[in-house]
């Protein structure tokens, strides 16, 4: 998170003339062929995930940020008097970027608003269980896994769980056309999406077809659209998770005891 920071200063001081050693030489930089295997590695890296494809996940990034890093501060140090202040700067960077959000879509495991959807899925399994214990549940991963397997930690015992997609309107209007698949729902935030995001790949459209962007619907329109009633909600920091319950298992059994016979003598 917040890698441009370094990125962008390092573009910045490569405007500045090298600086002099003590013996009046330029400073040091790396040389070629470290550059030369650098830029290779780089560019394969972003061939092969090019061509697999795929989650546009931070994560399979990591192993190239120290390779980033180490040509961004080989400029500070050939190029910029107190090259230590803009080392500090990129390390405050990303230590900011570990509790605020950026003004843009992201996943939240890139940052510690990973640990606040964790306690929220725990708190949503919780009322789940608490209300509706025994419910086939209507979800999406990752809370799937988390209903249906104990050693992650969340339930005791396996849910049944009825699995979609996403919380799109696309993905609840194909749910609402089987309500007798579940009987509760607990939906979620798949995502961090910001009202007015800042930053742009290209337009919507182009998201939606390369990078997997999706806009999932707020909990009381979910519940509108499923037909249930939504009993318990959370939000923290744009992200929530929200428990929708629905009357038709009542409904069902209060018409089948209207059309219980009357026995004689009754």
């Amino acid at each position: 998170m917040n890698m441009f920071v370094p990125v962008l200063m390092a573009l910045a001081a490569m405007l500045l003339a090298p600086r002099p050693d003590a013996e009046g030489h330029d400073r040091a930089t790396l040389e070629p062929l470290v550059m030369l295997r650098i830029v290779f590695l780089l560019l394969s890296d972003a061939l092969l995930f090019s061509v697999l494809g795929g989650a546009l996940l931070t994560r399979y990034l990591l192993p190239m940020y120290p390779l980033v890093l180490l040509v961004a501060v080989s400029v500070f140090y050939r190029r910029v008097p107190y090259w230590h202040g803009l080392a500090l700067v990129s390390a405050a960077a990303f230590v900011v970027g570990l509790f605020i959000n950026p003004p843009y879509g992201f996943a939240p495991e890139d940052n510690l608003a990973y640990a606040r959807v964790v306690r929220m899925h725990q708190a949503g399994i919780f009322q789940l269980a608490k209300h509706y214990p025994g419910a086939t549940v209507l979800t999406a991963w990752p809370m799937t896994d988390e209903l249906k397997r104990p050693e992650l930690g969340y339930v005791k015992r396996p849910w049944d769980v009825c699995a979609i997609d996403d919380f799109t309107a696309a993905q609840i209007d194909r749910a609402a056309q089987e309500p007798g698949e579940y009987s509760a729902a607990l939906v979620f935030s798949t995502k961090y999406d910001p009202p007015a995001p800042l930053l742009s790949l290209g337009g919507e459209a182009f998201e939606e077809r390369y990078f997997g962007l999706h806009h999932d619907l707020q909990p009381d329109a979910i519940a509108h659209q499923l037909g249930g009633n939504l009993i318990w909600r959370s939000d923290n920091q744009g992200m929530w998770v929200a428990l929708i319950r629905f009357d038709r298992a009542l409904d069902a059994r209060l018409e089948q005891e209207d059309q219980t016979p009357i026995r004689s003598g009754e």
